[in-house]
């Protein structure tokens, strides 16, 4: 599971910002909420994590560029060594409101827990002068693996000017790294057996993937078990949860010999009539569907789980009626739907998530914009003086916790010509 992530110096984010999963020690009103603790709460070793986080602003705070962070943290690490440095060019993107920003590092560091031990894993990229004018050059500046070792933490290793790889295990068998844009990390599981390595890449990189954004790789889960087992009823039922009822799902023939994953071969069938997913439903419908595959995938209960599975939502809340929103997080936080404890960080700006009843203060979220144009980001946790069981809904709406927008009033006043 994932405990925090943190990011410096990338888009809108100046100074070091932090988004974490650790339950606070703050308790829900048990008369009340006598259920919120004990859903939202899973306890790993000596940690309680939560497994939903949702991130509130206004628009153009910085509240999707935290989840872009995270995103391109994550597709980074599933690329090898290649001889190209342009993948880094997504992550080389300093605060731009700064005296020297082309000459200064992105920060991005994870910290997870994998089979009850914890790992702290980052990397900073750097922009270096270069002879070739048309390509300006991106590189590795610092890595570093932290992680459990024994009872205690310890280096895997470390990477600046040079790199100490002596605590890695069977380190000899990995060569030098090929290009100075190479991350270690992805070097090294190529020369090494499976182990923590590999286990840390494979969390990592599955959190790109399993963006509900995603709507070709959500949607090929949707698909592809469609008249195999007992998913198709599976699958209806799911629909079914969220007021969608349907009797049966088919896919074009075509498609399937194919593998061709298109809305368009989807047919729903609903009193005896059969409807076309893309030209006969509605956005809410269409991207309903396409998440459906995956959620089933990771809540289903396995004995062996290779890879915990955390997701990310830029604004949950579009296209979506509030009711299933709520819904939506109520499945996350449920231990009897999700058994695998899987983890969801969105973005929303639905009030109507912002509900002690349905979440704790920690699992909230605000950005906002400095004097600098610099996005801040905090917990509701923070906040000093606000009851657990406080209407937070209100309180944000009426600007008690700050990252709201401050809106002005517009003058229609005639264009004098000439003037």
């Amino acid at each position: 599971m994932i405990v925090e992530f943190s990011v410096k110096n990338f888009r809108s984010i100046k100074d070091l910002q932090t988004i974490s999963f650790r339950a606070t020690k703050l308790d829900s009103n048990r008369k009340k909420h006598p259920d919120v603790d004990s859903n939202n709460i899973v306890e790993v070793g000596d940690m309680r994590l939560l497994k939903t986080v949702g991130i509130y602003g206004a628009n153009a705070s910085g509240k999707s560029n935290v989840l872009q962070a995270l995103r391109f943290f994550s597709v980074i690490l599933n690329i090898g060594s290649v001889p190209d440095d342009a993948p880094l060019s997504v992550l080389y993107e300093p605060f731009l409101f700064q005296e020297s920003s082309e000459k200064t590092d992105v920060f991005f560091q994870i910290v997870i827990e994998l089979e009850g031990r914890k790992y702290r894993y980052g990397f900073t990229v750097s922009k270096v002068d270069s002879d070739d004018l048309i390509s300006p050059k991106y590189i590795i500046s610092n890595e570093w693996l932290y992680g459990t070792k024994d009872k205690n933490q310890g280096k895997y290793f470390i990477r600046g000017i040079e790199l100490d790889k002596k605590s890695l295990p069977n380190a000899e068998n990995v060569p030098p790294i090929p290009h100075p844009h190479t991350l270690f990390l992805t070097h090294a599981c190529s020369f090494l057996t499976r182990g923590i390595l590999h286990k840390i890449r494979d969390f990592c990189t599955g959190i790109s993937a399993n963006s509900l954004n995603n709507k070709s790789w959500t949607l090929m889960h949707s698909m592809k078990d469609i008249g195999h087992g007992d998913y198709t009823q599976r699958l209806i039922t799911f629909m079914s949860m969220f007021d969608l009822n349907y009797s049966d799902v088919y896919v074009e023939e075509q498609a399937r010999l194919r593998s061709d994953f298109k809305r368009e071969y989807v047919w729903l069938k609903k009193h005896s009539k059969k409807l076309n997913l893309e030209t006969h439903e509605s956005e809410g419908t269409k991207k309903l569907f396409d998440i459906a595959g995956l959620l089933l995938f990771a809540f289903r209960e396995r004995k062996r789980l290779i890879t915990p599975f955390l997701f990310i939502f830029d604004e949950i809340d579009s296209n979506f009626h509030p009711a299933l929103v709520i819904k939506l997080i109520q499945m996350f936080n449920d231990p009897e739907i999700n058994k695998n404890n899987a983890q969801l960080l969105f973005t929303s700006h639905d009030t109507n998530l912002l509900d002690p009843a349905i979440m704790r203060r920690d699992q909230f979220y605000f950005t906002e914009k400095d004097e600098q144009d610099a996005t801040r980001l905090y917990s509701l946790a923070d906040l000093k003086g606000i009851r657990n069981d406080a209407d937070f809904a209100r309180q944000y709406l009426a600007g008690y916790y700050g990252a709201v927008p401050m809106l002005k009033d517009f003058k229609n006043e005639p264009i004098v010509e000439n003037a």
